[in-house]
C-alpha cells in the first residue's frame, strides 16, 4: 500500500538518499530540501511503502499564476515500476485542482526518454526546448498539462 503525506524535517535524510540515487550533478542538497520544506508556496509530499519513504514530489505554486510546477519528483530505484510515480502524479493533479490551478508544468532532461514517456502517458506535452538547462550542459524540455 502506498501512502502519500506531507514531508517533514525528519524525512530529509531519506529524501536525500533517493535524490542522490536518482540525480547526478543536479541533485539537491540537504539545505535546499530544508528550504523547500519551509517554503509556504511549496507542497512537499512523500510516498511511503510499508512505512519506508519510497519517493517524493515537490510542487511549487507562484503567486498570481494558474500553474503548479513539478519542481522535482523521484522514486527510490528499488521501488520503480511499482506505481509510486503514478500515485505521486495523481496527487499533483489533485493538489492543483484543489488550489484552482489550471496547468501542471515541469522540466525534464531531453536524454531521459523514460521520464518523457511517463509524462506523455500522463497527458503532458512538450512546449519548449531549453538549451543548456542542466549543470552538465544537457538540454531540457518544458512540458505542460492542461487540467481542464
Amino acid at each position: 500500500m502506498i501512502d502519500i503525506r506531507p514531508a517533514s524535517l525528519s524525512d530529509i535524510n531519506r529524501i536525500l538518499e533517493i535524490e542522490i540515487q536518482s540525480f547526478n550533478s543536479d541533485a539537491f542538497s540537504k539545505r535546499q530540501f530544508i528550504s523547500l520544506l519551509r517554503n509556504n508556496n511549496v507542497f512537499f509530499l512523500v510516498s511511503e511503502t510499508n512505512q519506508l519513504i519510497s519517493g517524493y514530489i515537490i510542487l511549487m505554486k507562484r503567486k498570481k499564476s494558474r500553474k503548479l510546477r513539478i519542481y522535482s519528483i523521484a522514486v527510490d530505484p528499488s521501488y520503480r515500476r511499482s506505481n509510486i510515480g503514478n500515485e505521486l502524479i495523481k496527487k499533483a493533479f489533485l493538489v492543483a485542482m484543489k488550489n484552482n490551478l489550471r496547468f501542471l508544468s515541469l522540466e525534464v532532461n531531453q536524454q531521459n526518454k523514460s521520464a518523457i514517456n511517463f509524462y506523455i502517458k500522463h497527458g503532458f506535452s512538450i512546449v519548449k526546448e531549453i538549451p543548456n538547462y542542466y549543470r552538465d550542459g544537457e538540454h531540457g524540455y518544458r512540458m505542460i498539462r492542461d487540467l481542464y
